[in-house]
């Protein structure tokens, strides 16, 4: 709800997709530089009370922008302002703990049902994408964008009363005689030695970065394209949200299974053409189906990949190994938001759609075309 109030009310104030893409960028370049950090700590030190930390900081985040927005305090651009330092707060706290939620996930499901665990994690994240845009669009009709920041500050006390009641089995804590920066290192060499775990790292780049435009402009595309409000933004947005849930589930029908490379590849091109195809579409009802079946073909990307990785790495290595995985796969989000809001002020929304899925589409073929052998490990196993 606050992803569909916050773009929109960043439409209405500034009406330039390049802030779209800012907002979008603010929002992930944390991960850039702290998520490496963040990926020692997660090592470290217990991981649910780090994540308790990191939702406190969001909570405050969100109940300052609804206090902002609904007592005027600030209007016009010292308002956009102030939003996107907001998103770079929240981003800042999301790579401080990005590691540890990632790390955890695996730590909670027994390692035979890994895939499953993030397939289903996926699912229950992109419900949200489907509920959410759809009752922002009713509540900002009718109360405005501020009851949408609120009601999300409010939802982060179920999730630390949820965060609260876990009890993860103790993990496996790396030694601590090194410094920080030592501990960066070897992560960095553990996961960028490995020929396929930075194969892997590399398609989560391109993935994100490409795929994030569509998300990323949909207010623009529904505003400019279609002529409409934030009731048919919203339900873009949904229509998108509940392909990925579609997603979501077909991954999870099939995550006994180890993960096929050839799979992701396939996922890969078939996003971007429907996203080409979303760029030349003339008819609305092609629009949400072109939508549904890019929302659904993004998150079995992103499902296989990570379930590739996470069965990769040891678990004592897990946090500073997701903390690179993450720098790559919201890196890639943060670049290709911001470049595609760039491209979408200078050219069109549908331009910039044709051009990313195009290039998604290349990178597929070129993955699937490259000759080395890359298999992930079977479910069970642990990569050395």
């Amino acid at each position: 709800m606050q992803q569909v109030a916050q773009a929109w009310l960043i439409l209405e104030l500034t009406a330039s997709p390049f802030y779209l893409g800012l907002d979008a960028f603010l929002g992930m370049a944390p991960m850039l530089g702290l998520s490496l950090a963040g990926g020692a700590v997660a090592d470290r030190i217990d991981r649910r009370k780090l994540l308790l930390a990191s939702q406190a900081v969001q909570l405050s985040s969100a109940l300052t922008l609804a206090i902002l927005v609904g007592t005027r305090a600030l209007q016009g651009m010292l308002l956009v302002y102030a939003i996107l330092g907001l998103s770079f707060l929240t981003g800042m706290a999301q790579a401080m703990s990005g590691p540890a939620y990632m790390a955890l996930l695996p730590n909670l499901a027994p390692k035979p049902f890994v895939g499953q665990a993030i397939a289903g994690n996926a699912m229950q994240f992109n419900l949200a994408r489907v509920v959410g845009p759809m009752l922002a669009g009713l509540v900002m009709a009718r109360f405005g964008a501020t009851a949408c920041f609120a009601l999300n500050a409010l939802s982060f006390l179920a999730v630390m009363a949820a965060l609260a009641t876990i009890h993860p089995p103790p993990q496996v804590s790396a030694e601590t005689a090194q410094s920080w920066t030592q501990e960066v290192l070897v992560g960095m060499r553990y996961v960028f030695g490995d020929p396929l775990r930075r194969r892997l790292c590399i398609l989560a780049a391109l993935t994100t970065g490409l795929g994030i435009a569509v998300p990323t402009l949909l207010p623009q595309y529904a505003k400019a394209v279609w002529r409409g409000d934030e009731v048919l933004f919203s339900r873009l947005a949904a229509c998108s949200g509940l392909g990925a849930v579609a997603g979501a589930l077909v991954v999870a029908a099939v995550a006994k299974k180890a993960p096929s490379l050839p799979l992701v590849f396939g996922a890969q091109a078939a996003l971007g053409l429907c996203m080409a195809l979303l760029a030349v579409t003339g008819w609305l009802w092609l629009a949400c189906l072109w939508l549904f079946a890019g929302g659904a073909l993004l998150v079995a990307a992103y499902a296989l990949v990570t379930t590739c990785f996470q069965q990769s790495v040891a678990d004592d290595m897990r946090g500073r190994s997701v903390s690179l995985y993450m720098v790559c796969f919201r890196g890639g989000m943060a670049v290709g938001g911001l470049l595609a809001g760039t491209a979408a002020q200078w050219w069109s929304v549908p331009a910039t759609f044709g051009l990313t899925g195009l290039a998604l589409v290349a990178v597929g073929a070129w993955a699937a075309l490259d000759g080395r052998p890359m298999t992930p490990p079977a479910l069970g196993q642990t990569a050395d």
